[in-house]
Formats: C-alpha cells, structure tokens, sequence
C-alpha cells in the first residue's frame, strides 16, 4: 500500500491520541482496502478520489457480497479519513459525503432471557460460604464471576471493563469511573453483587489469584489480570464468558457485549428512563439507545406469538 502519498500513519497516529488500539486497527484495515481497491483502478492518490469513484467502490463491495452493514461502517471510516485530510488541506473536499451503503434491515442486538441470566448467575452454584475458604480455584471462579457480573449488572463495555483499575472505584465502592469511546470518562453504578464480589476480590481474591495463578510478573495497576501476569484482553473476557455458560447449561453462542445488550433491554423492559440508559451506556446520541426500545418490543411480540391462544 502505497501509504506515504495517502498519508495512511498521519491519520492513524492522529486517531490514537483519541481511541483505543482495537478501533484505530479497524480504521487501519478499512482505509487500506479502500487504497488498495483505488490503486488497482488506477486512482492514484487522494486527489483522484471523487463522488464517482466512491459511489463505485460501494457498488463493488455490494457486489462482492458484502453486508449494508459491514459497508455502512467501512464508508463511515472513510469518510473521518477523507475528512481529516480535508483538514489537513490534502483535498478540498470529502468525497464520501452524501453516499449511502445499500439499504439492509436493521440487525437488532441479542439479548439473554431473564431465565438466562438467573441461570447464569444462580448463587446455588456456589453454595453458602462459597467464598470463605479462599483457595486459588475459588479466586479463579470468584475473578471469572466478578468480571461476567461488571458486564451485566453495569453494562460495559469490554474495553471498558479491561481497563478497571481498583481506583476506578469510589471508597464505597458504590459507583466507579470508566474509560469510554474517545477517552470520555463516566460515572457508572455498581449494583450489589459486583459489590460484594468486589469486597471479596479486593484484596484477599486478587492476592490469591495473584500468587498462585499468574506465572512472571504482575501488572501492578490493574483490577484483572490473565495467567501471565497482563490486563485483561478481549479474548480472554469472552474465554471467561463462555466457560461460565458451558458451566451452566447455557448456549454459548454468546459475546460478552450481549450483556452490555441485556443491560440496557432488562433495565427498559423494567421502565428506566430511554435517556438515563444513554448516559449510563455511554452514547453521544439517542437513536444509538433506541434501538433498545425496538429489542423489548420484538421480545413482547414473541411472548404474545408463544403464549396466546391465538397468537
């Protein structure tokens, strides 16, 4: 890829002082297959790029089978490069302004049923005084619970949850401050169990875990930690997530953000306000939490479909 002329690493180096790795790297990818696909149409630089050329590229994707949605975040990738670059007085004008991705229907998020999420968190599992004997099985299990009980009971992000520090947390330990899209901080509640696993976790299980199953040396910051001693990743938060729903009989064609989907769908299904779960997800604009409203109707259609008699 010929990055100098597109000025591919100004782009990315300007977006890392403002996202997270994972996202800097989608961007990375999407701007890169856009150059490649211009290069290999003889567009050879920035400067080529008009309205036509983008309205081809959509229409290329579309034929390549890509999905209205996977070309409707890709375009809006695009269109933050373009516009940095029309900042940065390398172009005129955006070309990516104004083009649509194909319409497609619009994917609703999934959620677990409320006997999932019982099930998934049924303290019979552990049984009374579960937690009194701190052995390194019990900080595993006490670390994998307490990370899945973040997720739901708070709805963060996994990004966000990786990214706890126990300062993250007021004395208490009834609200922490969270590290959101943009590097925006925000106040979040800490429901009950989290806090009473936290209580647990910090500093008896942390130190337990700490000793006995981390191999090398210990990141010293964090509130979680792998086998190796490292923050939490991605992977290893869905690893957790999949071997508690094995554990419990649950279907585990499941991500850790479905939780953070079930939140905001349990919390409007109970008849929170629509714009106090936008500040507690963390959106910049409304219509990102609507989609909610949407998840709970579709949901009240299922239960009539199932259970009326003539449904």
């Amino acid at each position: 890829v010929a990055k100098k002329k597109w000025r591919v690493d100004d782009f990315l180096q300007f977006l890392q002082t403002a996202r997270a790795d994972a996202t800097v790297e989608a961007y990375r990818r999407d701007v890169e297959g856009f150059i490649n696909w211009s290069e290999e149409n003889h567009h050879s630089g920035p400067l080529a790029i008009r309205h036509r050329e983008g309205r081809s590229w959509v229409a290329k994707k579309s034929r390549d089978g890509y999905s209205p949605n996977t070309i409707a975040r890709q375009l809006s990738a695009l269109r933050r490069y373009f516009g940095w670059l029309v900042k940065e007085k390398v172009v005129p004008l955006n070309p990516m302004v104004n083009i649509s991705a194909p319409k497609g229907g619009t994917k609703l998020p999934r959620v677990l049923q409320r006997r999932e999420i019982d099930q998934l968190f049924d303290v019979a599992c552990f049984g009374d005084g579960f937690f009194d004997d701190m052995t390194p099985t019990i900080a595993l299990e006490l670390r994998d619970r307490l990370t899945v009980e973040l997720l739901y009971g708070s709805g963060l992000r996994v990004a966000e949850l990786c990214g706890l520090d126990p300062a993250s947390f007021d004395t208490d330990r009834v609200t922490m401050q969270v590290l959101g899209k943009g590097t925006k901080t925000r106040t979040v509640p800490v429901n009950a169990p989290s806090r009473h696993l936290l209580n647990l976790w910090i500093p008896e299980g942390s130190r337990v875990f700490d000793e006995n199953c981390v191999r090398g040396q210990r990141d010293p910051k964090p509130l979680f930690v792998n086998r190796i001693g490292n923050r939490l990743t991605r992977s290893n938060v869905r690893r957790i997530l999949l071997g508690l729903l094995k554990a419990r009989g649950l279907n585990r064609d499941r991500s850790p953000h479905d939780l953070r989907h079930t939140f905001a769908t349990h919390l409007l299904d109970g008849g929170a306000d629509l714009r106090a779960v936008q500040e507690l997800l963390g959106h910049e604009d409304l219509t990102t939490t609507q989609i909610y409203t949407h998840v709970s109707k579709e949901q009240l259609k299922e239960m009539h479909r199932k259970h009326h008699p003539r449904g």
